[in-house]
């Protein structure tokens, strides 16, 4: 089967692995283009840029994330299975010679599920 990967993020191997255990065989990527729609959406265009990239891709499910009006569109409109990646968000502060704090965040991907 095949999943859209509709989110601003290239899957980990981890991510992939799971998918494919789910029967996820295929994934489809958006183009350059619709991918830097997709990461730039806004409040009064972003039914229009989900609306065309439904139509434009054909798949069995949705990796869905990002812009949360988006999301939320997209996982009511769409006749198909959304699934979202959890990860909780890991801080990692680091101590800097200049005494300022250095902020890494670390994600670990936790599992998929349904929205």
């Amino acid at each position: 089967m095949k999943i859209l990967n509709l989110s601003n993020h290239t899957l980990t191997v981890e991510q992939t692995n799971e998918l494919d255990q789910q029967g996820y065989n295929e994934i489809v990527e958006l183009s350059a283009e619709d991918k830097k729609l997709w990461g730039q959406l806004v409040p009064d265009t972003y039914k229009e840029v989900c609306d065309n990239i439904l139509a434009k891709y054909k798949a069995d499910a949705i990796h869905l994330a990002g812009f949360p009006a988006a999301t939320v569109y997209v996982a009511l409109k769409a006749q198909l299975p959304c699934l979202y990646a959890y990860s909780p968000r890991i801080c990692v502060e680091t101590p800097m010679p200049d005494k300022t704090i250095n902020k890494n965040y670390v994600f670990k991907h936790m599992g998929f599920y349904r929205y």
